[in-house]
C-alpha cells in the first residue's frame, strides 16, 4: 500500500513545506535510500535541504514512487498534513530531525546516531481514530501550516457530524 510523507522546515503553523513523496514511504525505505537516511539524520538545515533535494531524484530514478516538489504546489486534495501518513521536518531552532504522522500528537526527535520510527505501544497517531477521521487537524494533533483553503462545511463522514 502506498502512503505519503511531506517534508518541511521548522514546526507549527508557519512551517515551510519543501516538498513531497508518495510511493514506499515507510521508515524502513527511508533508511534504506542514503538521501533519505542522510535527511532524517541530519543535524545542519544545509545539510536536510540537500539531503532532501538528492533524495527527490533518488525516490524518482529509482521508482520508488511520485516527488512533488515546492514548485509544482501542493499535491494533495486535502488542506494539510493531518492526512499524510508521515511528517518529517528539520527545526532549525532545536538542530534537530523530528517526525509525527497524520494527525500525530507529538512530535518524535529523531536520534542521528539511531533514527528510529517510534510503533506499537509508542504511538505518534491521534489517540480517538474517529475523532481524526471527522478532523485530522483537530486537537491534539500537532499544528501544521494550511496549504489550501479548509473547507467551511467538512463532509460527513459515517453519519458523525463535524
Amino acid at each position: 500500500m502506498s502512503s505519503n510523507t511531506d517534508f518541511y522546515l521548522g514546526r507549527g503553523g508557519e512551517a515551510e513545506w519543501i516538498g513531497s513523496l508518495h510511493g514506499e514511504c515507510y521508515p524502513e525505505n527511508f533508511l534504506a535510500v542514503p538521501p533519505v537516511r542522510l535527511a532524517i539524520t541530519a543535524t545542519d538545515e544545509t545539510v536536510f535541504r540537500e539531503a532532501v533535494a538528492d533524495a527527490f531524484d533518488v525516490w524518482e530514478e529509482e521508482r520508488l514512487g511520485h516527488v512533488y516538489r515546492r514548485e509544482g504546489g501542493w499535491p494533495w486534495p486535502w488542506y494539510s498534513s493531518h492526512n499524510s501518513s508521515w511528517i518529517i521536518t528539520f527545526d532549525p531552532s532545536d538542530g534537530a530531525v523530528f517526525a509525527t504522522v497524520g494527525g500525530g500528537v507529538r512530535w518524535h526527535r529523531l536520534d542521528p546516531l539511531n533514527p528510529w520510527f517510534p510503533e506499537g505501544d509508542d504511538s505518534l497517531g491521534p489517540p480517538d481514530l474517529y475523532a481524526w477521521l471527522r478532523d485530522p487537524a483537530a486537537p491534539p494533533s500537532v499544528p501544521m501550516p494550511l496549504m489550501r483553503e479548509k473547507p467551511a462545511d467538512l463532509p460527513i463522514i459515517g453519519g458523525d457530524p463535524r
